[in-house]
């Protein structure tokens, strides 16, 4: 008996049901981003030839097109230059008409001015001698003195003078030196009458005559007439 019922308690024991155990918690699965897939290009069916030559020859085309529009709008733009009529200048008159005088009065001919020739003044020759006795024969009226002209006239109907043209001094108004004498344009010397005096020479005027009398060591002989 004393077996017995410690028999009956283990096996009342053994007949209890155990308590339910709450699960541990689990960890969250990660979960795996989407993978983005690219759409796969759709591969053109390939076009004929005569497809592309078209295509080409319609742009060649719009091209020319837009060429023509671009020029025509160009030309509208810019407009032609006007032509400027220039007036044609009557030729100089060389010689004007004459006019007509007034009734009574004698006609005048219209004629250009006359320059006058330029004279030519007498310079010593060779020998340092400006003969005026024989320019004076040989001069024609109103016919220039040929300085270099050989004339030869006799010693009795001739006097024979000198006159040397020691220097020129500059200044506001030439001078020169003449025979030992300082003059300038307008002064008397020896039968001379000064017209200028140049950097190089005295023109002097004697009976008419234009001489030229350069500065030099030797004097000047003149042979005047009597």
């Amino acid at each position: 008996m004393k077996y017995l019922f410690p028999s009956i308690l283990l096996a009342l024991a053994g007949c209890q049901s155990a308590p339910p155990v709450a699960p541990l918690p689990q960890p969250p699965k990660p979960v795996a981003a989407p993978i983005a897939v690219a759409p796969v290009p759709s591969v053109a069916a390939p076009q004929p030839m005569e497809e592309k030559l078209r295509q080409q020859a319609q742009y060649i085309e719009a091209l020319l097109n837009q060429n023509d529009a671009l020029s025509a709008r160009l030309a509208t733009r810019v407009a032609p230059a006007a032509e400027v009529s220039v007036p044609v200048l009557p030729a100089a008159v060389t010689n004007p008409p004459p006019v007509p005088a007034p009734s009574g009065t004698p006609a005048v001919a219209n004629h250009a001015p006359v320059e006058p020739v330029p004279e030519s003044p007498l310079v010593p020759n060779a020998d340092g001698v400006i003969d005026l006795a024989a320019a004076t024969l040989a001069a024609k009226p109103g016919e220039p003195v040929n300085p270099f002209a050989v004339r030869t006239v006799a010693a009795d109907a001739v006097h024979e003078i000198t006159v040397q043209v020691s220097g020129i001094i500059a200044g506001p108004t030439l001078c020169a030196v003449l025979n030992g004498r300082l003059v300038q344009a307008g002064d008397s010397i020896e039968s001379l009458t000064v017209e200028r005096v140049e950097s190089d020479a005295v023109l002097a005027r004697h009976s008419g005559h234009l001489l030229r009398l350069p500065v030099s060591e030797k004097p000047v002989r003149l042979r005047l007439p009597l």
